[in-house]
Formats: C-alpha cells, structure tokens, sequence
C-alpha cells in the first residue's frame, strides 16, 4: 500500500510490498563496509542549491542507472548526512562524474569537516539556479528530482536526466578504500 492507503496497481501488482524480512547477517557496519568495498566504484560528486540559493555538495559512490525511457538514474543518501533536508526539498541536482586527477577533490566533498566545499573549486559557466557543474569531471548529470524512498539508514533518490554534458577522459575509481584511476578506452556499442 501507498502512503495514501490505496493498494499499489503498478506493473508489480501482487509483488509489492515486498515480503515480511529476513533476518539480516550479523556483522558489525565496518566488516560490512569492508567486504562491500570488494565491489569497485565510480565516484562522483553530487551539488545542489537549497532554497536560498547556496550550494551543497557532496562525494558519492552509490550512483546507478535505473531507466533509459525515461532516463533515470538513483543515488543514496544517509539519513544522518548534515545535508539531507537539501536533498529532499531540491528540485534538481547535479550528477558531476569525477575524473583520475580529481581525487583531491572526491575527499574534500566527503569530509564532513570541510564547511565551504565550493571555495575554489572550478565549475563550469550556467545560470544562477542551475545546480553546479564540476569542471575537469568526465561527465555531468544534471537531473530534476523523480522521486525518493526512505530505504534502511538511507534515502534513495532518483532522479531523471534533464541535462548532460560529457568531456571525456578516464573516471576515477574507489575499491577496498582506496582511488583508482578508471579504465581510458574508447567503448564500441554493441549492435544486435
């Protein structure tokens, strides 16, 4: 059922709500995160204003497409995070998939202690409400908000693609925490 109490009719009738859960492993959150780490990612950085103006940011590694038509793509956000409450009320944000040479950059964003995290940071030239470009990332994402779900400690956010700017260049990586540069090859599209 919907918030609103009427049963969902969706394409997943009859599979949604899920199931009562399982019980869960019994490992503390660092053994989970590090053997979730085996699992290499990319990294981006994630901007938006908040409803006066000022922009927020921050370093993810939990970004996924979900749809081509229409074209949506989903992040994750602990519901602990200082920036939450931007993140719900923000029409739209930015997607900025950092680059090899912008590791310094993916840990300025993730550190919480960093308060002004845009002083100096180059951004690409747009209007005023758009929410901020990355210069130097590879590629950038710019979506307005779809929808969200509170989903365990976190807020699932997704958004659909309004905007993309694509530069090039290879992406950087995390795996068993640690940055890596990413893979620079030219990709083939496979025809059927």
């Amino acid at each position: 059922m919907d918030a609103g109490g009427s049963a969902y009719a969706g394409p997943w009738a009859g599979v949604f709500p899920a199931p009562a859960p399982a019980p869960s492993v019994d490992l503390p959150p660092r053994a989970l995160r590090r053997l979730l780490g085996h699992y290499p990612t990319g990294v981006a950085t994630v901007p938006a204003r908040d409803a006066r103006g000022r922009t927020h940011g921050l370093t993810i590694n939990s970004f996924v497409p979900v749809s081509l038509q229409p074209p949506l793509v989903l992040w994750n956000l602990a519901l602990h995070a200082k920036s939450l409450r931007v993140f719900q009320h923000a029409t739209r944000f930015t997607l900025s998939v950092l680059g090899t040479g912008q590791k310094a950059l993916a840990r300025r964003f993730a550190d919480p202690s960093v308060r002004e995290r845009f002083n100096g940071v180059p951004l690409l030239e747009g209007e005023e409400d758009r929410p901020p470009r990355i210069a130097d990332a590879v590629t950038h994402l710019t979506c307005s908000r779809h929808a969200q779900w509170p989903v365990g400690d976190h807020l699932l956010l997704a958004g659909r693609i309004i905007e993309v700017h694509e530069t090039g260049g290879a992406p950087l990586m995390f795996h068993r925490g640690r940055f890596l540069p990413g893979p620079l090859e030219l990709l083939h599209e496979v025809q059927p």
